[in-house]
């Protein structure tokens, strides 16, 4: 059960805006950038949380009924409070580390399905930090759609956001490294989120009625960061190595879920996510990696490095309304 899908009549405007948590309204964090595992999952599964206003009260409820919110994107949700919001949010993201924060509504990409695990690496690369040979780490995710919609057939665009800690104590407060892929920034008719295949340098996409819109959301990112369409692998890569010491990475990233798995035909690709790993008890996305293609669909020019082992799911007030991915900045 969920609430009605309003009408989202620019909803797809929001691809242009790459990644999840870049536009948003923040209410800052009075915690350090270092954090546990534990804290930010406790985070994610609301524990401790009581809403203070009656905005917090109102979204809250639905998550405490099991209903799936439907938060609208729209054009006063990214421009009703004018250009300079965006600015500062824009540079908010790109230059701070927290994980979360007491309220982070975005204005972008705001319904979404977060997953927990470990972040593995198995095989021999020459790469650094949790990139490196046999890196291991905790493994915090959210999954979510780059507009409106999360429903198919309706065009959605498909994003999966990481924030690995590099350590397995669940308890150790450290800084985590965070990486964001999309599949088509405009959005497809793929019917299930699973089917996705996402970069951290995605395809456009076209949707003609949206150039104008589009064009001035890429210039306040364009503020923040030379090319916002695409996101560099530096904190993963420079994770645990010295200060001194060069990170080394691959250019591209390619994220999938790997098969075969029991699927299900659930519309609401968070249902989707919940209901398959319930029957599958995890669910694996390949980690593969490229110098030479940022092609998602290509079967040449990726290499397999190792694998994102997911356990858990779930769709919460914190994962949609605090929870915090960092943009790492292109240099």
């Amino acid at each position: 059960m969920k609430l009605k899908n309003p009408v989202l009549s620019l909803s797809v405007l929001v691809i242009l805006v790459i990644f999840s948590s870049i536009f948003s309204q923040t209410v800052l964090s009075s915690q350090s950038e270092s954090s546990s595992f534990n804290e930010v999952w406790n985070v994610v599964m609301d524990r401790d949380f009581s809403p203070s206003t009656e905005v917090e009260t109102t979204e809250f409820s639905v998550y405490a009924k099991g209903l799936l919110p439907i938060y609208p994107v729209n054009y006063s949700s990214v421009f009703g409070d004018g250009d300079e919001p965006l600015t500062r949010d824009a540079v908010r993201t790109t230059t701070e580390r927290f994980d979360f924060y007491d309220r982070l509504p975005k204005r972008l990409h705001p319904n979404g399905v977060c997953v927990s695990g470990v972040w593995k690496v198995s095989e021999q690369t020459p790469y650094t930090g949790l990139l490196g040979s046999q890196a291991t780490g905790l493994f915090i995710g959210r999954i979510s759609v780059a507009m409106g919609h999360t429903e198919a057939p309706e065009k959605r665009g498909f994003g999966f956001a990481g924030k690995i800690f590099p350590t397995l104590n669940k308890a150790q407060p450290i800084l985590s490294a965070n990486f964001f892929t999309v599949d088509v920034l405009l959005g497809t008719r793929l019917p299930q989120v699973l089917d996705a295949a996402m970069t951290n340098e995605p395809e456009t996409g076209f949707d003609f009625s949206l150039i104008g819109l589009g064009l001035k959301i890429g210039t306040i990112l364009s503020m923040a960061d030379s090319n916002p369409g695409f996101r560099p692998l530096t904190q993963l890569a420079q994770a645990g190595i010295p200060m001194t010491e060069s990170p080394i990475q691959p250019r591209w990233i390619r994220l999938r879920a790997e098969k075969p798995l029991k699927m299900n035909k659930e519309p609401d690709f968070r249902n989707e996510i919940l209901v398959a790993l319930q029957a599958n008890k995890t669910l694996t996305y390949l980690i593969e990696v490229s110098d030479v293609t940022s092609n998602r669909k290509s079967q040449s020019g990726w290499t397999r490095i190792g694998a994102i082992e997911l356990d858990q799911a779930e769709v919460s007030y914190g994962c949609d309304r605090r929870l915090h991915f960092s943009h790492p900045k292109l240099k």
